[in-house]
């Protein structure tokens, strides 16, 4: 009869533990799993592209960007590589930032000042609002590979 016992509270712990499991998973923000997908710590390769929020649409600059994620420290570089005049063309830029409940920051340091706030999905994509010498760019950088 002990035996019984025994293995029915077993069991009973182990569907406990099961749907404890299963509730926290549910209660996870959809937005923070990007990161769960991925492990604290993970690079990928970006293709990134920006054009100006208001006024005339025209063909977005664009370039290559590789981030390596550090339990929410972002560091990396951008290399444009835009069809149309920039002025960053050919530079390599140093970018830093933050992700936190995926939420993301980027900073590429340019002269004049390159900031990006926005979200990140759970596939890898980055898009938000850049703001850059004062004015409002539409950002979004899709991932090319990930190792």
């Amino acid at each position: 009869m002990a035996k019984i016992d025994g293995n029915v509270t077993a069991a009973l712990f182990r569907r406990r533990w099961i749907v404890a499991l299963l509730g926290a998973a549910v209660l996870t923000p959809f937005t923070a799993r990007a990161v769960v997908l991925h492990g604290r710590v993970w690079s990928a390769t970006y293709v990134a592209a920006y054009q100006p929020t208001f006024g005339a649409t025209r063909v977005p600059h664009s370039g290559i960007m590789k981030l390596n994620f550090n339990h929410g420290i972002i560091s990396g570089t951008y290399v444009s590589q835009s069809v149309r005049p920039d002025p960053l063309y050919g530079r390599t830029i140093i970018v830093s930032g933050n992700v936190s409940e995926g939420r993301i920051t980027l900073i590429l340091q340019t002269g004049g000042g390159f900031t990006v706030r926005g979200t990140l999905a759970d596939d890898g994509e980055i898009s938000g609002t850049a703001t850059i010498n004062g004015q409002f760019y539409t950002f979004l950088a899709r991932v090319k590979s990930s190792p």
